[in-house]
């Protein structure tokens, strides 16, 4: 329950204290008086956004403090899960928000620094708020849906709806991710695997490269190397006077001198292996004379293979080695990127099985959601009768499910109907229902939802739109009804309304040293008369004005038979 509300150097506001009572609170003033601006602190406080120019002219900041009283467990639960302390006694919850005029904003809960994540997952149990154009709702069918769950009280079904919905998007979004990584995955395999195959159609030998260069350099100056080969091997073996030729006759000679001296027999083998070593490497340089001779296809192909091992290095920034290495790496990582289907199968079955455990679910919300409509059409238009629509027909129709898409509120599509006249078969409540109609029939269905808020107070936001004589006082009646069991509060223009109220503000609006201000007080008894007079008679309060007053307090507090009896028993059940 809201005990207390608190503003400082908010728009039209210096400074405001309000404090509320159980029951059925209103608020009344003049049209610009300021009464918005109360609803606007409330939802600054509990974590809206709020307006660049909010700060009063002249300050540097405004603060709006509000304390509830017996908070709902859920609030209590909230906050003990973000490490603020909820031991109070009382259950009393204070929320303070500061608004900087750059527009930071600080709040505070219970004393400690709170975020505006945590604001508003508290707002909807603390506070719901239902405008004066809310009714309009109604003419959205695809509003229907969300109203009848809210008054068959189906909030943890559907939240457990918008969560196995929500696995299901989380498996179908992996499916497709999935897909997307193997067709990338399919994508580089392919990029890899030509770039491996060009690799292994390469046949790179290590030392390959080396081995091409001498041979080219020896096929380039192949007549050169033969002209100097065949002049060493003449000097040295076949030629007149040759190396081995003198060499020859000094071996005879020192033989027959180690004959006569063995000292000289070292020598001698030494000279007689030199003379075999130059025997061979002559022979070795006439056979390289024979056979090196120009081969210009020889050079054009060591050119190719040369020019093929160069763009490769190039190409993937190595030597002949690296190469061989990569290539061997990208044969593997290809090996590695070709897998991944055994994880798309279970993808793919978790899939399913989100699916279906979705589709079972949407089909029990069906289920709760058709009692839930027979019940309603029931209950409905018992309410109505009493808000003076008597002999009202209203039914909840449900669309073919069969083949909608399942979505996170299940797959019904569901239109109310209504027939307000005897005899005539209900219509589309959004193309038939007049203004008043729709004001009476959202105050209903808030009515019946109201029991699923969980202890939150009630704001009504000029509901009465489109209403006024005896539908008003109904209206009244059932607003005071509600507040038997909540706290409600209602901001409305209508005296016939405001007579019903247990506790009544007023806000006015005042110019003080060239400023305006706005302030908000609760009218002793006393005062309500003039204040219903104001709302009657404009300026002039004559006194059939305050009398007119006066009666509709009376007529208020009295009891009407058949409807506050009725109204007791629902109450009571």
């Amino acid at each position: 329950m809201l005990r207390t509300v608190r503003v400082r150097d908010l728009a039209l506001i210096e400074e405001l204290e309000l404090a509320l009572e159980p029951g059925l609170n209103v608020i009344t003033g003049e049209t610009g008086a300021g009464k918005s601006i109360l609803l606007q602190a409330l939802d600054v406080a509990l974590g809206g956004r709020p307006d660049a120019d909010l700060v009063r002219t002249g300050a540097e900041e405004a603060a709006v403090e509000v304390l509830f009283a017996n908070v709902p467990a859920e609030v209590r639960e909230r906050l003990a899960g973000a490490g603020i302390s909820t031991e109070d006694p009382q259950d009393e919850l204070l929320v303070r928000r500061v608004i900087a005029r750059g527009g930071r904003t600080r709040a505070y809960v219970n004393g400690a620094l709170g975020s505006l994540a945590l604001l508003r997952e508290l707002a909807p149990h603390l506070l719901r708020v239902y405008g004066q154009d809310e009714h309009q709702a109604l003419r959205r069918v695809e509003s229907h849906r969300e109203l009848l769950d809210a008054v068959g009280g189906l909030g943890r079904t559907l939240e457990e709806m918008r969560a196995r919905q929500g696995r299901l998007v989380a498996a179908r979004e992996a499916i497709a991710a999935a897909h997307a990584d193997a067709e990338a995955a399919s994508e580089r395999a392919e990029m890899l695997r030509t770039q491996a195959e060009e690799l292994v159609r390469a046949a790179l030998v290590p030392g390959e490269e080396e081995a091409l260069g001498a041979e080219r350099s020896r096929l380039v100056h192949a007549e050169r190397l033969a002209v100097l080969a065949t002049g060493a091997e003449e000097g040295l073996y076949s030629g007149e006077g040759a190396v081995i030729e003198v060499l020859g006759r000094a071996l005879v000679a020192l033989r027959e001198a180690a004959g006569l001296d063995a000292s000289l027999e070292p020598v001698r083998a030494l000279l007689e292996s030199s003379l075999a070593e130059l025997e061979e490497a002559g022979q070795s340089l006439g056979r390289y004379a024979r056979e090196l001779t120009p081969d210009a296809s020889r050079l054009e192909a060591v050119e190719e293979r040369l020019a093929q091992l160069a763009r490769l290095k190039r190409k993937f920034a190595g030597t002949v080695e690296d190469l061989i290495r990569r290539r061997d790496e990208l044969m593997a990582e290809v090996d590695s990127v070709a897998g991944g289907g055994e994880a798309m199968v279970e993808l793919e079955a978790a899939a399913e099985a989100a699916r279906r455990a979705a589709a079972e679910w949407a089909g029990r919300l069906s289920v709760e959601r058709r009692r839930g409509a027979r019940d309603l059409s029931r209950a409905l238009v018992a309410e109505l009768e009493a808000l003076a629509l008597t002999g009202a027909r209203f039914e909840a129709r449900f669309a073919e499910s069969e083949g909608r898409a399942l979505g996170p509120e299940g797959w019904d599509e569901v239109e109310f109907f209504l027939s307000t006249n005897p005899g005539e078969e209900p219509r589309s409540l959004a193309r038939v229902a007049s203004g008043g109609e729709l004001s009476r029939i959202m105050l209903a269905l808030k009515t019946l939802a109201a029991a699923d808020e969980r202890g939150a107070t009630l704001i009504f936001d000029e509901v009465d739109a489109g209403i006024g004589g005896a539908v008003a006082e109904v209206v009244g009646r059932k607003l005071r009804q509600l507040g038997r069991s909540r706290q409600v509060l209602c901001i409305t223009h209508l005296p016939l309304i405001a007579a019903f109220a247990e506790h009544h503000v007023v806000v006015t609006k005042k110019v003080e040293k060239e400023r305006t201000v706005s302030t908000a007080r609760p009218l002793a008894p006393t005062e309500r008369v003039a204040e219903l007079a104001r709302m009657l008679g404009g300026e002039r309060l004559t006194h059939e004005v305050r009398e007119h007053a006066e009666q509709l307090l009376r007529r208020a507090q009295r009891p009407q038979p058949g409807i506050d009896s009725q109204q007791r028993g629902r109450v009571a059940g």
